[in-house]
């Protein structure tokens, strides 16, 4: 039973309007957040496109058809501000050079006072730059954590030598964690986030290999799924298959989670979707 039907009359949505349609009952509790098309591609997969902000149609400036990519926006920072921990894939990191999932609106600036956050980043190769923002937080607004294999914290520690013998060392290295010998086990991670760092509400940004691979693994509690009024085809412009927000995964007929809806919510043609995961397994 849908327990709120929300209309976003103005993108830029109050803080009061998201506290109530994102209200969580219940901790811990892990949510996956994604704005895909309406035949379901969440990533471009095209040469200078991020991803979610043209999904979400924010690129556009003079079509009203747009608006919802505003509300869309606002959710999105609304999760950051939230919750306890973000978790998300290195690829975000090298698609876009200033990702740090840490909300851009004052007002949601200001949950966070008095809160020191965690920004995870998955990474089973460990190649990232140790410069990039996320792992260097200014002024200490969160903690960076790294999720690895034990191959890629190698690679983590080299390079932080390197770093530090050209006095390019980062300003807070990130506390890094081994959790797997060829594959990061998401189960470890975000148990050591529920332990070790007392996360209660997890924020999972994907990409969809990460998204899938938490699904998989059970992890997800809930979907929060913005549906973009565009229509993008199954494949890119050199015939690459793009993603839906979960990838890399299979289930049967017999075995595929089910989702029970628990809250919708318009902002013009934007639809926003909130689903309780069910596993049958």
């Amino acid at each position: 039973m849908v327990r709120t039907v929300e209309l976003f009359e103005d993108p830029n949505v109050p803080l009061a309007q998201l506290s109530e349609f994102y209200k969580v009952e219940g901790s811990p509790h892990t949510y996956l957040m994604f704005v895909t098309t309406i035949d379901g591609v969440a990533v471009p997969l095209e040469s200078g496109q991020r991803g979610g902000s043209e999904i979400a149609l924010r690129h556009l400036k003079n079509n009203p058809i747009a608006a919802g990519g505003l509300a869309d926006n606002r959710a999105l920072q609304y999760g950051w501000a939230t919750a306890d921990a973000v978790l998300g894939g290195a690829g975000i990191l090298r698609d876009n050079p200033a990702a740090t999932w840490y909300p851009r609106d004052k007002d949601l600036q200001d949950l966070l006072r008095g809160r020191k956050p965690v920004r995870a980043v998955v990474t089973g190769s460990g190649e990232v730059d140790l410069r990039h923002p996320v792992f260097n937080p200014q002024k200490g607004q969160w903690k960076p954590v790294v999720f690895t294999t034990r191959k890629g914290e190698g690679k983590l520690k080299n390079q932080a030598k390197r770093l530090k013998a050209n006095r390019d060392n980062p300003l807070q290295p990130p506390e890094t964690y081994a959790v797997g010998d060829t594959s990061v086990d998401l189960a470890k991670a975000v148990g050591i986030l529920k332990r070790d760092y007392r996360t209660k509400l997890l924020d999972i940004q994907g990409g969809p290999i990460l998204a899938g691979g938490a699904v998989k693994a059970m992890l997800v509690d809930e979907v929060r799924l913005t549906v973009s009024p565009q229509i993008m085809g199954d494949l890119n412009s050199e015939g690459r298959r793009r993603p839906g927000f979960v990838t890399g995964i299979h289930f049967g007929l017999e075995d595929s989670p089910l989702a029970e809806l628990e809250a919708l919510g318009v902002s013009g043609s934007h639809i926003f979707l909130r689903y309780l995961m069910n596993y049958r397994n």
